[in-house]
């Protein structure tokens, strides 16, 4: 596994691997971390606003015993002057020996792969897919749901015309044996066709009946930088609104998921609740990037 790029890239197999040694880094990182890393270097590029998928990259490889170089903020990067990401790329791989990039293009991460002379992982390619982000997903739904094991139910809700965290995740669910996926969005953000599968449920309502059956559910900021035009942000915005009475309809055992930043779709009364686990999901971010960096570079 050079480069992580796409949810498409991994086997079954793989992603058994990747749990496990997931778990291994959870317990390196318990007992202070590592040096595995020692004397490798991450090259962060991230040209879109993040806070979770840069620092637990990042707290990845410190974890691990590397050291970082990042540039975060496009305006002071030499792509204002005109460079293209190919040349970005081919030099950060000379100061670097991997990369973590975050683009605002949907392919652009296959695109620095490309020409990149070190590993490349994807944090995240416009409206594409953001195939980490799917891996940590499903090692937090490993740690709560016996999945390949018995039938799971699994309800994406929100925006997932734009969502790329869902669209990487729906992908890799595909995997197993068992699970049964639902759609919930208002049709102008509805999943796109792509990712849409025979025997997947859609609807545009979120009825108790879904509540109440489902054992993972995702849900998803509405993206408004990524909408066309205001006035249909503006009609769904406030489509679903997560209030502790709607989880508690929940089963005491399902669990409800959410890439993070939200705003207001779910109310911080439901963090005290059980089923809450996005922010323990965030957390997971730092072994399971730990896995993908240390596998990457072949360590």
């Amino acid at each position: 596994m050079k480069h992580v790029l796409s949810a498409d890239q991994f086997s079954r197999s793989d992603l058994d691997h990747i749990m496990k040694r997931s778990a291994e880094m959870a317990d390196i990182l318990a007992l202070g971390g590592s040096k595995l890393c020692d004397g490798k270097i991450l090259g962060a590029l991230f040209y879109e606003p993040s806070t979770r998928t840069r620092l637990s990259f990042e707290t990845a490889m410190m974890r691990l015993g590397g050291k970082v170089i990042s540039e975060t903020d496009v305006t002071f990067s030499s792509q204002t002057k005109g460079e293209v990401i190919e040349d970005t790329i081919r030099i950060v791989g000379g100061y670097a020996d991997i990369i973590a990039i975050r683009t605002k293009q949907k392919g652009e991460a296959k695109l620095a792969a490309h020409y990149s002379p070190v590993p490349v992982l994807n944090g995240g390619d416009g409206s594409g897919e953001h195939p980490t982000q799917s891996l940590l997903d499903l090692y937090t739904i490993f740690k709560h749901h016996k999945i390949g094991e018995k039938p799971l139910n699994v309800t994406f809700v929100g925006d997932l015309k734009y969502g790329r965290t869902v669209h990487s995740l729906a992908k890799i669910l595909r995997q197993y044996e068992g699970v049964n996926i639902q759609y919930v969005a208002p049709e102008e953000i509805q999943m796109p066709e792509e990712y849409i599968k025979d025997g997947d449920s859609i609807h545009t309502e979120l009825h108790d009946e879904i509540l109440q059956q489902a054992d993972v559910i995702y849900d998803t900021r509405m993206q408004k930088e990524r909408f066309e035009d205001v006035e249909t942000f503006n009609r769904v915005r406030n489509a679903f609104i997560f209030t502790p009475e709607m989880v508690g309809k929940m089963k005491p055992d399902a669990i409800l998921m959410h890439p993070l930043p939200r705003v207001n779709e779910i109310q911080q009364a439901v963090d005290k609740l059980p089923q809450a686990k996005y922010f323990e999901q965030a957390l997971n971010g730092v072994p399971v990037r730990m896995a993908l960096i240390a596998e990457a570079l072949e360590i």
